[in-house]
């Protein structure tokens, strides 16, 4: 059974002050230390641990050997009697998840400008040969600065071309853009209809949206994904 950390206990310096959030792998705490400078807590689940220990600790390795403003940086590992997990940057900002519950209505000019930022992403990631495999509203934030950073690696792999494949990433870009752009859609019919009938979208939009899914075709590459995106953002 799993020991949660307490209200101001201290691990690495830094003292806990709640709790984030919980999933099936671990628990996750916002902590602060002397310094007034806030860290990212993730205590990894026992029984998580025993079963899969490997890929729990593919997040440690890929940030690692990450050094972008984008991603989180990886401070330390711990380890005690009962629990174990790793230190990261807390990147603060709001998810895009809590926009969208709050009711923000994204025009097509910021939804495809966002989508040149998240390409910039999976460009460095590609670079360093890693997939992040969960691109999804929770785990990218808008920072003060309105730049983008994208957390939670815990499911990011190395790409092998077999398993693990480049166009995995695309296909969450999709998913992505495609709930952004239901924040300003209005339902008119009981029907339920697929997105690509539903949403307000041009012949080149549905294309895109389509290719990056692999519904229709599939990119090749990223230079090929952006000059498709430069046409889009001139027909809007």
């Amino acid at each position: 059974m799993d020991q949660y950390y307490k209200l101001r206990e201290i691990i690495h310096g830094y003292s806990i002050l709640k709790i984030l959030g919980e999933g099936r792998y671990g628990i996750v705490y916002l902590a602060i230390n002397d310094k007034k400078e806030k860290c990212v807590i993730k205590q990894l689940k026992n029984d998580m641990l025993e079963e899969t220990r490997q890929k729990l600790f593919y997040e440690e390795q890929i940030l690692r050997n990450l050094n972008y403003p984008q991603f989180p940086k990886f401070i330390a590992t711990f380890h005690d009697k009962y629990r174990e997990g790793y230190i990261l940057e807390y990147m603060n900002g709001i998810v895009f998840e809590d926009i969208v519950r709050r009711g923000y209505h994204f025009s097509k000019t910021e939804i495809y400008h966002i989508a040149s930022q998240l390409l910039e992403f999976i460009e460095i990631l590609q670079s360093q040969n890693i997939v992040h495999r969960d691109i999804r509203l929770p785990n990218v934030i808008v920072r003060e600065n309105n730049d983008l950073a994208l957390i939670d690696f815990g499911l990011a792999r190395y790409i092998d071309n077999k398993k693990y494949v480049k166009e995995m990433d695309y296909w969450y870009l999709a998913d992505f853009l495609i709930h952004l752009h239901y924040s300003s859609f209005t339902e008119t019919n009981s029907v339920e209809r697929p997105w690509f009938e539903e949403l307000d979208l041009n012949m080149a939009e549905r294309k895109f949206l389509k290719k990056l899914m692999g519904i229709e075709g599939h990119y090749h590459n990223l230079d090929e994904i952006k000059r498709q995106l430069t046409l889009i953002k001139n027909t809007i």
